[in-house]
């Protein structure tokens, strides 16, 4: 239908109502008077696909996260701790120093979440001279840094036969546990020292307070708290706060 209307001049034209749906077409192009309405089973079959995703996704970060906390339990590639494989390199490397007789390590045992002990027990000749005892603890003091690293720490107990020594990576204090052990040996009525840490059940401490001294007399004829004076005097003039302990053999 068209109606007439006045123009600037007065004169009249003809107006269409097909204009302003030709106006729209040009704003927003055809065919937005309508929008599809999606049906039921549309939206059923999007949301499955959405829920379907989401599950996906949680079990990848679920699978990779497990995969992180199992290297760092296990070891991998030379970034996370690898206990099993510093305790064999440790053992080797002590098995072939000369006057070892054997070498065993225990088990690991876990101080935090990434951070593991090694304590290695090696037996070498009870009839080594002293010299040959230090250049035996070095060697062994060297081999424990070595083997230690990436939350790993390598402890190990020389058993001399009368003296035993705890061996760490630093060896300064492990010189110092040797003469130490050697020295009270001579206190008249000793039968064996042993020198390492304290027991605490946490990490081991390598510094003076961490170190524990057990003295053994011989079973009779010892005035045990007159060695025990000795031997405590002896040791914290080397290692301050060091837990000491005296008994006669058998007790």
């Amino acid at each position: 239908m068209t109606t007439d209307g006045p123009t600037p001049t007065g004169r009249h034209r003809d107006w269409s109502d097909d204009d302003s749906d030709d106006d729209i077409d040009r704003a927003f192009g055809p065919d937005t008077s309508s929008v599809p309405v999606r049906t039921t089973p549309q939206r059923v079959r999007s949301w499955t696909l959405l829920l379907a995703g989401v599950v996906v996704v949680a079990a990848v970060i679920v699978f990779v996260l497990s995969m992180i906390v199992g290297s760092v339990q296990t070891g991998l590639g030379g970034v996370f701790p690898r206990p099993d494989a510093s305790a064999e390199q440790f053992t080797s490397a002590a098995s072939a120093l000369p006057g070892v007789t054997r070498a065993v390590a225990g088990e690991p045992t876990k101080t935090s979440f990434a951070s593991y002990d090694v304590t290695a027990t090696v037996t070498a000749a009870a009839d080594l001279p002293p010299d040959q005892r230090r250049t035996l603890v070095d060697g062994l003091s060297d081999s424990a840094a070595h083997a230690s690293g990436n939350g790993v720490h390598v402890w190990a107990v020389a058993d001399l036969g009368d003296v035993a020594v705890g061996v760490s990576p630093s060896r300064e204090r492990t010189d110092q546990r040797l003469e130490l052990a050697q020295t009270l040996r001579q206190v008249a009525g000793v039968q064996s020292v042993r020198c390492g840490w304290t027991d605490t059940g946490e990490a081991r401490d390598d510094s003076p307070a961490g170190q524990a001294v057990h003295v053994e007399t011989a079973p009779t004829g010892v005035d045990v708290a007159a060695v025990q004076a000795q031997v405590t005097d002896a040791v914290h003039r080397v290692f301050p706060e060091a837990r000491v302990e005296v008994t006669a053999a058998g007790q």
